[in-house]
């Protein structure tokens, strides 16, 4: 059975790579501990965008993007993403008041049920894009 799902933003059937990139930016763009039932679901990137741009800090970004997208149960709760496998993960901060999130790796259409047969080499850039409001904006642009 193929991953099927909703747009979070229109609410139509959503399936394939597009779910994928879906789950992909709602895990990165969640903080931790911001589910109320899903206490370590999501990822540290959001504290990490008022950092100074340095070599640690790039670091810490890697690091964050590996850890909240590798799948993993907790808890009972399986979290991560189980249809992809990062193999490259670039930023570009060079547009003032914007980060360039560049996420490349293999797709696995059935991955969510342990099916690794058919790999698919894919890339995502996400765009972070802070808000008046405090919030940031965090969306697919390819």
């Amino acid at each position: 059975m193929a991953r099927v799902g909703l747009n979070a933003r229109t609410g139509q059937l959503l399936t394939g790579w597009p779910h994928c990139v879906q789950s992909i930016g709602k895990i990165l763009s969640t903080e931790i501990g911001e589910r109320v039932q899903r206490r370590d679901f999501g990822s540290n990137l959001l504290d990490l965008l008022d950092r100074p741009q340095n070599q640690e800090t790039l670091v810490s970004w890697y690091v964050a993007v590996s850890e909240a997208l590798e799948p993993r149960n907790v808890d009972g709760h399986e979290l991560g993403e189980p249809g992809w496998v990062t193999l490259v993960c670039d930023l570009d901060p060079s547009v003032p008041g914007e980060v360039k999130l560049t996420l490349g790796g293999v797709f696995f259409e059935n991955g969510h049920l342990g099916d690794y047969s058919t790999p698919s080499q894919r890339e995502i850039v996400y765009s972070l894009t802070p808000q008046l409001s405090g919030s940031v904006s965090f969306e697919a642009v390819t």
